[in-house]
């Protein structure tokens, strides 16, 4: 008995090595200090800083990039003397390495954040930021030998070409004329991904009606994930492996996946209480897509909470038992959540968008979307949203029960019998589960009982330090 509680436990609790024993967020291919840290890396950071003069700036690193931080730290104060140039070193970001915290920048009041690694791009309000990516070597003779094989695919078709962050530095031109002449596709683009602010296309006008094959130079990792998901046509993709130098199929959109995430979505639907998980504080929009969504939700009948725990895990989410379903807001390379290993279900935005707003109903959409300011009013995807479309008779499709405004109506209509209308094959009647909330709790917390206790004599603490104190 004593062991199924401590299993029972434990599973709502975080052991006591669990900061220990936390997997880092790691690329799939290792980088070493040259490929992160070079001469182009050290002259482009020192002019930045110098020509805005900033003065306290903060380098953020991914935890796989942390053993050459010190490194780096110290020779762009080198590169800066005799300035007065304070540098930080930003580790165990908030919320996700591919995000610029802000949040730690502001506690060491800095001025400006150079960003290493994985960066998703959202676009940041409060500092400036400098993005610098690793720079992974790739055989352009290896690429372009693999991507002859698909020259009879590519004939009649539209090629699409995408530069992982570690290849943003090779010279585009020289690439594009080289694939031209490899693949003599009908069009051919050759893009960076994330896109930046100076890169663009070398393509011909772009033609719809033409088959689409995309190639993605790069490992098998969210990015990719990312942009296969969002690509607006079904296409075949590629990936060419920059260190294996291999060159493989990859279908994102499987049929596993697409089950899964609209048995996600009903369950979203079946929510009385939905928790809204701030995974983001530098994410333009983001306070517009709260309170989006916790508009649809009380047009539905549904209770909304909103959460900020930084990086989540199942112990910290276990916490919330009245909660039937959350909704990740977060970063573009964020929102796909796997959440298998959670009590209830994680949906992205856009899920959530589909389950709320009624214009989705029977909608296949073109594209998954990650970016949540695609479904604000300026977006791509965006749907008005209208409470009097909502039916007024549902059905969950996962239980069978009804939901929604129907489900609403009958519970106030003041007829206990109308409860009793839907009933399952064995005749028991189906009732709606309220879920536990916050006054149902026997714990809500300490009681800080302020007034109602003498105030306690002030005491001299612990002096020295802690492996021997001085009254010791």
């Amino acid at each position: 008995m004593s062991s199924s509680g401590t299993g029972t436990a434990s599973a709502f609790s975080s052991s006591d090595t669990a900061a220990l024993e936390r997997e880092t967020e790691t690329e799939n291919q290792e980088v070493n200090y040259e490929q992160i840290w070079n001469e182009n890396h050290r002259k482009v950071s020192s002019d930045w800083i110098r020509q805005n003069g900033y003065k306290r700036v903060c380098l953020q690193f991914p935890d796989d990039y942390l053993p050459h931080s010190n490194g780096i730290s110290v020779d762009l104060k080198q590169l800066l003397a005799p300035e007065e140039v304070k540098v930080f070193i930003l580790a165990d970001t908030t919320y996700g390495s591919c995000c610029v915290d802000e949040i730690a920048a502001a506690h060491v009041e800095a001025d400006s954040v150079i960003h290493f690694g994985n960066a998703c791009r959202s676009r940041v309000f409060r500092l400036p930021v400098l993005y610098l990516y690793p720079e992974l070597p790739l055989s352009v003779d290896n690429l372009l030998n693999q991507l002859k094989t698909l020259r009879p695919e590519c004939g009649e078709r539209k090629v699409c070409l995408y530069l992982d962050i570690g290849y943003h530095y090779i010279k585009s031109d020289e690439l594009f004329t080289k694939l031209k002449e490899a693949l003599q596709p009908k069009e051919l683009f050759l893009n960076v991904f994330p896109a930046t602010e100076e890169s663009s296309t070398a393509a011909v006008d772009s033609s719809p009606e033409l088959e689409t094959i995309s190639i993605f130079i790069g490992a098998d990792n969210q990015r990719f994930a990312n942009l296969s998901l969002n690509s607006t046509a079904p296409q075949q993709w590629y990936i060419f492996n920059g260190s294996t130098a291999s060159l493989s199929t990859k279908n994102p959109l499987t049929a596993q996946y697409i089950r899964r995430r609209y048995f996600y979505i009903e369950k979203c639907k079946d929510a009385q209480t939905l928790g809204l998980i701030v995974a983001t504080l530098t994410s333009e929009g983001y306070l517009d897509v709260v309170a989006r969504l916790q508009s649809m939700a009380k047009s539905r009948g549904i209770k909304t909470q909103l959460i900020s725990v930084g990086r989540i895990n199942p112990a910290k989410l276990a916490n919330f038992l009245e909660i039937d379903c959350f909704v990740l807001i977060g970063c573009p390379f964020n929102n796909m959540y796997d959440s298998k290993d959670y009590y209830k279900p994680i949906v992205s935005v856009f899920e959530a968008e589909m389950a709320l707003n009624p214009a989705w109903h029977m909608k296949y959409p073109e594209a998954y979307v990650t970016d949540f300011k695609q479904l604000l009013p300026e977006g791509r995807s965006f749907l008005a949203f209208d409470k009097e479309a909502i039916p007024e008779q549902d059905v969950s499709l996962v239980s069978g029960k009804l939901r929604g405004a129907m489900n609403e109506s009958l519970e106030t209509s003041g007829d206990p019998a109308s409860l009793a209308l839907a009933t399952q094959a064995k005749m028991s009647l189906m009732t709606t589960d309220t879920g536990l909330t916050f006054e149902d709790r026997t714990w809500q917390g300490l009681d800080p009982a302020l007034g109602q206790t003498e105030p306690a004599q002030l005491k001299k603490g612990l002096s020295g330090i802690p492996i021997k104190y001085t009254h010791q």
